[in-house]
């Protein structure tokens, strides 16, 4: 049976003549589209509503700390010092915080506002889909992309969901470049890359992205290569950014700033690299993409690319564009995780939060094989996809797939439950119940009549996104943060008892007694409370991930920093340290104490630091 793909690279035809070029007149895909869009926003947004706090820290304290200094007039400040991150999210929390008045009224704001701005997401990847297919195949891939376990995000006060919607935008305005790269095109992308890396100064990658993917156009379709001066000329906005940015790097250096000052927040990463522990980490999370993925999209993935670089090579830009993007694509965005993950900071640990977002183009990919009539040759093809669909799990390490990570490493929701099920004596573990869902997959992919296939697959691969998010959701559900307020405590608790123009200063000491109680409550006052606008730790005690200020206990109790006394107006800190003030209120299940001290503040009963710190354990 000849498919879409054998039959257009055959003739030497193109392969969008099978898919939009056969318009179809109906408004129905548009409303399923449309269905998709509002459909996922509803469920999400009620998802997100059970959730009752923040769950990551300290990012979500971060973003919101910014916001709250925009709308203050502040600026884009943390604690007071340079935020340094990608601006846009702290705009639109900005926006949200001041037409609800306080964080606390805001919070389930900010939630709604991510659900709908992934559930939009399924637009760009409609559009980039239907560059291949016809209309409905588009709008199953859209479904599949908002799908995705990594949905979770929506409710935490993150990027994730403003940055999977401006990467998918990207990404699509880099398929449109590739197949015309005409000079609005390409300022189109430098456009959208922009906006991503505003979002999340990750998505920079994205003009490696670019380039790598016109390369490798030059290479698929050659017919699309410079030919005179006047197309070389032609690319001079793609050739913009490296002139401004050398120019502009140039300037700092000249200016007396360090190479990884110019990285802002994120000056930790210039560094060397291993590249024996990035490319493990490369394999490492091509792996987690095999399990996150239900295996069908990688399997298949060598055989739709054989067929798209064939009708590319017989004259198709769009299959040519498309082979070239998915390929640049997962080169860069996972070299970029993989050397991040392979730092101190990466914590040994997988982080496909930070990959998801090149999942559109694997389900792309699944769409395009089914909407061909799900090719199965050449072996050569086939065979690749087999191999590595099986080896690249089974050589992930276990532990790696089924753990606690949170949004982290979303698959771990299922595959830790499916380790924790069948634990104990005898033969089964989560890695041979692995080892079966991956064979029996492979076996379905390969084997089942196509007529059935074409059903059973992608059901498969939704069913497997259901119950990773399911597991996933529950696990964020039932996090232990919500104990913070459990019982109806209030969570503006110290806004409600100060002036607008109070401040407060978070102040806390690690003791071998505290408890994860006692952390979470300390970020969550933090986070619901915008009076809150300053933080020090005591002693050696862990900083909390943000601007923060160290402070010792002297000899008389009073606290100093760097030998000189420390002055605030008002402090919360844990129960059990008793400062030379007022006491104000008491909040939290914690038992947080908010202390009026206007001046000096000093800690009674306690005379160095490692006093204060058996005081409180005794």
């Amino acid at each position: 049976m000849a498919t879409d793909l054998e039959t257009a690279s055959g003739r030497g035809t193109s392969v969008e003549s099978t898919g939009p070029a056969a318009t179809s007149r109906s408004w129905a895909p548009a409303a399923g589209l449309g269905l998709v869009v509002v459909g996922s926003f509803a469920v999400y947004t009620l998802l997100a509503l059970a959730v009752g706090a923040p769950r990551v820290h300290p990012d979500e304290v971060r973003y919101l700390i910014a916001a709250s200094s925009l709308v203050e007039g502040e600026g884009l400040t943390l604690r007071g010092e340079e935020y340094g991150f990608g601006p846009l999210l702290a705009l639109l929390l900005a926006g949200i915080l001041r037409l609800a008045g306080s964080v606390d009224a805001a919070y389930d704001w900010f939630k709604a506002a991510n659900a709908l701005l992934w559930a939009l997401t399924a637009v760009p990847v409609y559009l980039l889909a239907r560059r291949l297919v016809r209309a409905w195949w588009a709008v199953l891939a859209a479904g599949l992309s908002v799908a995705i376990p990594s949905s979770i995000s929506v409710a935490t006060v993150m990027t994730e969901s403003l940055s999977y919607l401006a990467a998918a935008w990207a990404l699509y305005a880099i398929a449109l470049a590739l197949e015309r790269p005409t000079v609005v095109r390409q300022l189109a992308v430098l456009a959208a890359i922009a906006a991503a890396f505003l979002t999340r100064p990750q998505f920079g990658i994205l003009y490696a992205t670019w380039v790598g993917a016109l390369a490798l156009l030059w290479l698929v379709v050659p017919e699309t290569r410079p030919r005179t001066r006047g197309d070389l000329v032609g690319l001079w906005p793609t050739a913009l950014p490296v002139v401004l940015g050398l120019l502009a790097f140039a300037a700092r250096l000249v200016s007396g700033a360090s190479a990884r000052d110019s990285l802002g927040a994120y000056w930790e990463l210039w560094r060397g690299y291993d590249p024996l522990q990035v490319g493990k980490w490369v394999v490492y999370h091509l792996g987690d993409f095999t399990v996150y993925l239900a295996v069908v999209p990688v399997a298949v993935a060598p055989v739709v690319l054989w067929e798209l670089t064939r009708a590319g090579r017989g004259g198709s830009r769009r299959a040519g564009a498309f082979v070239a993007l998915f390929a640049s694509a997962n080169a860069t965005g996972l070299l970029v995780v993989a050397a991040f993950t392979s730092t101190p900071w990466g914590y040994d640990r997988l982080h496909d939060r930070y990959g998801f977002y090149l999942v559109p183009l694997w389900l792309v990919g699944l769409v395009i094989w089914l909407a061909s009539g799900l090719p199965r040759r050449p072996v050569a093809a086939v065979s690749i996809g087999v191999v590595a669909a099986l080896a690249l799990p089974l050589i992930l390490p276990f532990r790696q797939l089924a753990n606690e990570a949170g949004i982290d490493t979303v698959p771990g929701a299922l595959w830790e439950r499916v380790e924790a099920e069948l634990a104990g004596p005898g033969p089964a573990s989560g890695g041979l119940a692995l080892a079966i869902f991956l064979l029996v997959l492979l076996a379905a992919t390969f084997l089942l009549p196509r007529r059935i296939a074409r059903i059973a697959l992608p059901a498969v691969v939704a069913i497997s996104f259901a119950a990773t998010s399911y597991f996933a959701w529950e696990r964020l559900i039932d996090a232990p943060e919500d104990l913070v307020f459990a019982g109806g405590l209030e969570r503006a608790w110290i806004d409600a008892r100060l002036p607008d123009d109070a401040r407060v200063t978070k102040l806390y000491v690690d003791t071998s007694c505290g408890s994860a109680l006692e952390r979470h409550a300390l970020f969550l006052t933090e986070f619901f409370n915008s009076t809150v606008d300053r933080a020090a730790y005591i002693g050696d005690s862990v900083p909390d991930g943000l601007p923060i200020e160290r402070v010792d206990v002297a000899p008389s109790g009073a606290l100093e920093r760097s030998g000189r006394p420390f002055v605030a107006d008002y402090v919360f800190t844990q129960p059990g340290i008793e400062l030379d003030g007022r006491r104000l209120a008491e909040g939290t299940a914690a038992g947080l104490v908010l202390w009026e001290v206007d001046g000096p503040v000093r800690v009674v009963g306690a005379s160095s630091n490692a006093a204060l710190r058996r005081e409180l354990c005794a």
